[in-house]
């Protein structure tokens, strides 16, 4: 007959609670000040008795952890406290989420309170219920338990045999007496484990100093709850952390991007923030933020269908500062406002409570400098000029679920996921637009400091002055310099942009090439399979190297498409077929406008032939088209399409029925390194276009005009210099 037999937990149990699912000595100083905020404690006071100079750990050395809060009751110490991963947290927050105070539970899985292990070996709890005439005591020593160095313990026994000593009687500590209330527990800790020090004090307490938001900017909706903790030693308060706050919020007044009232309806799927006083709402569905690169390449599926997140609606506040050396006056950190910068990251809240270790200075939990690492610097804010925090709640975030160990949230399914990408969303966003737009103002306003020192002037002033004979030849050498120097700074500049443009239209192409030579390469796999396992001749040889030839012969046109953009045959002007160098292009992204559902209409009636070199132009076309084409992917539009058509003998239009250009982008949409698409473009496609165009006789404009023809979305003309005769 089959025996029933039951688990039996060996003691060793509580310093694997402690030890191995508490990170460190800090985290384990939260979960336990965590069960005071779940008690409804105002206030905790955590005490570091008899420590050495520089809080060295002597014999005698004791954490005292002290809240006024509910208590608890000789019953529940002898039947819950006393019982590891007891449910009862979690069956009173099914029951009544909230506490009497108003406070979202935090705790539910029963083990929070053994992080006192992680500190010491030695517990003693003293405390008094709410109401109640008595005051309940236990004592607990796991110290025969530590380990010796060949793996074996002091004393070998089971959970049950762990001696704890219980005592119920009248009140001592819990008096009413002095400053002590008359409800509460105490929790001395004794046998310290971690090697403490006046660093690793403070240390503890930012994190507990951060537990609730009080950080942030006083418009914030984030109030801070009526909790403080206090660090003493040997009963005196410390002060810790007084001015810092009052330091940062002071910091927080520099920030150039002040993301205020952020939030993410679920419900309505749109995000919506104000920058600096300015209103933003963005709509899921729509190409602002379908055309941010992290959430294109996680939230649109192969068949471009997208995702809905589902990760439930969160707020989010954010403070982005320019830590650069050429920062404008009114947004300029010092060293010290630098550190303090860098000393913070984005923070999560659940209810009002901190999510460990999340805003920590080395933690990377959005991976930002993992996308900076791998894209480029500048497709994201760094650490290091980016703070705020991001607010959830149990009920209205249910997936978002802490992890076991306190490090984080759970990955288990799409939304914590989801959650993660929304946020790096935003951020891009942020950088793309905003941001952008403050460092192109930034370089126009250099610019124009430049412009009212130019060299000339002063040359010119020096001119007007009763200068000797041989002062004045110097002068005209210094001049002469001056023009060759900038007619060479000039040609390396527009060489520079060339080669720029060149790279971007090989780019442009490669989409193309590299699907072509790859199914070059499967056909001929092919071929030597068939070959080798089938052995066959004749017809089926034939018909593979014919496609193998074709795949080939394919690859060769695109890089004939290519040849015209080097810098050799550049510099030659000719009357081109604009027209035709516009098919041209169709031709280059016909594969992918078929895969996207596409349609690019050139009208038949167009003729346009104009003075100018072909490289130019083709560079031209191709940032126009390559740039209607991404907007186009992110529509939800039935209908893409992209339409060239010649509404005179010298102007080419390029128009598409996308999302169109922004009011906030139109003046900045030609100034390098300025991408509406955030780090999905480079910024220089517009600008390089243009600059090409003034050297190679004509311009490129964003359309104001009204023409039937024009389709809703963006139009860009095209316009050359006439040509006599042609």
């Amino acid at each position: 007959m089959p025996e029933a037999i039951a688990f039996k937990a060996h003691a060793r149990l509580l310093t694997m609670l402690g030890e191995q699912l508490i990170k460190n000595e800090r985290i384990a100083l939260v979960e336990l000040v965590k069960n005071s905020y779940d008690a409804d404690a105002t206030v905790v006071t955590v005490d570091f008795q008899n420590f050495g100079d520089d809080f060295v750990v002597i014999p005698d050395s004791a954490i005292v952890i002290t809240d006024n809060g509910s208590g608890m009751s000789s019953t529940i110490v002898r039947t819950t406290w006393m019982n590891p991963a007891t449910p009862s947290k979690a069956i009173a927050k099914a029951k009544k989420p909230t506490t009497a105070l108003g406070r979202v539970l935090q705790g539910e899985k029963g083990i929070g309170r053994f992080a006192a292990f992680r500190l010491g070996r030695q517990v003693s709890l003293i405390t008094r219920a709410s109401g109640s005439p008595e005051e309940t005591t236990l004592l607990v020593d796991i110290g025969g338990l530590d380990e010796g160095s060949d793996g074996s313990q002091q004393i070998d026994y089971y959970l049950d045999d762990l001696p704890a000593l219980f005592d119920v009687g009248a009140p001592a500590t819990f008096d009413g007496k002095g400053t002590t209330s008359t409800q509460g527990t105490q929790l001395e800790i004794r046998g310290l484990r971690a090697e403490w020090s006046e660093a690793l004090v403070l240390d503890a307490y930012s994190d507990l100093d951060r537990l609730q938001p009080q950080l942030w900017a006083r418009e914030s909706d984030m109030k801070r709850a009526d909790f403080e903790v206090l660090f003493l030693r040997d009963g005196t308060d410390l002060n810790l952390g007084a001015e810092r706050s009052e330091e940062f919020q002071a910091v927080l007044e520099r920030a150039v991007l002040r993301v205020t009232s952020g939030a993410f309806s679920a419900a309505e799927q749109r995000l919506e923030f104000d920058v600096n006083a300015r209103h933003y709402d963005l709509d899921l569905g729509g190409s602002e933020i379908r055309g941010v690169k992290p959430f294109r390449d996680y939230f649109r599926g192969k068949d471009g269908d997208w995702a809905t997140p589902q990760c439930g609606s969160f707020g989010f506040e954010f403070y982005i500062f320019d830590i650069t050396g050429t920062a404008p006056v009114q947004h300029l950190l010092d060293s010290e406002e630098k550190s303090l910068v860098k000393d913070h990251r984005i923070y999560l809240y659940r209810d009002g409570i901190r999510v460990y270790p999340y805003g920590d200075p080395q933690d990377d939990w959005l991976e930002i400098d993992a996308i900076r690492g791998t894209q480029a610097a500048r497709s994201m804010f760094s650490n290091n000029q980016t703070v705020g925090f991001i607010t959830i709640t149990q009920a209205g975030n249910p997936q978002l679920r802490d992890k076991t160990s306190r490090e984080g949230l759970l990955e288990a399914g799409r939304a914590t996921r989801d959650f993660v990408v929304l946020i790096q969303s935003v951020l891009a966003y942020l950088r793309s637009k905003p941001y952008e737009q403050y460092n192109a103002s930034k370089s126009r306003a250099r610019e124009k400091v430049l412009k009212s020192h130019r060299i000339d002037s002063h040359i010119e002033l020096l001119r007007k002055m009763d200068l000797p004979n041989k002062a004045r030849e110097h002068l005209d050498a210094l001049e002469s310099a001056l023009g060759a120097e900038r007619e060479v700074s000039e040609m390396r500049v527009g060489r520079t942009e060339q080669l720029a443009g060149v790279g971007l239209s090989v780019e442009t192409a490669s989409h193309d090439l590299i699907v072509a030579s790859g199914e070059a390469l499967r056909v001929a796999r092919h071929i030597v399979d068939e070959l080798r396992l089938l052995d066959l001749q004749g017809a089926t040889i034939y018909v593979v190297a014919q496609s193998l030839v074709t795949r080939l012969e394919f690859i060769g046109s695109r890089f004939r498409d290519v040849q015209g953009l080097f810098v050799s045959t550049r510099q030659k002007r000719a009357i081109l077929d604009i027209v035709q160098l516009t098919r041209r292009v169709r031709l280059m992204y016909g594969a992918l406008h078929e895969h996207e559902g596409i349609d690019f209409i050139i009208d038949d009636d167009s003729r346009l032939k104009a003075m100018s070199t072909e490289a130019a132009v083709l560079q031209c076309l191709i940032n126009l088209v390559d740039n209607a084409t991404y907007w186009l992917t992110t529509s939800s539009h039935k209908t893409r399409t992209i339409r060239a058509f010649t509404p005179d003998d010298h102007t080419l239009v390029v128009t598409d029925d996308g999302p169109g250009v922004k009011p906030l982008d139109q003046e900045y949409i030609f100034d390098p390194f300025y991408s509406g698409k955030g780090d999905a473009g480079k910024g220089l496609g517009l600008y390089i276009a243009r600059q090409n165009g003034l050297r190679s006789g004509f311009s490129v404009e964003l359309s104001e005009t009204r023409d039937p023809r024009n389709l809703p979305g963006a139009t860009f003309v095209v316009d050359f210099e006439e040509v006599e005769g042609a």
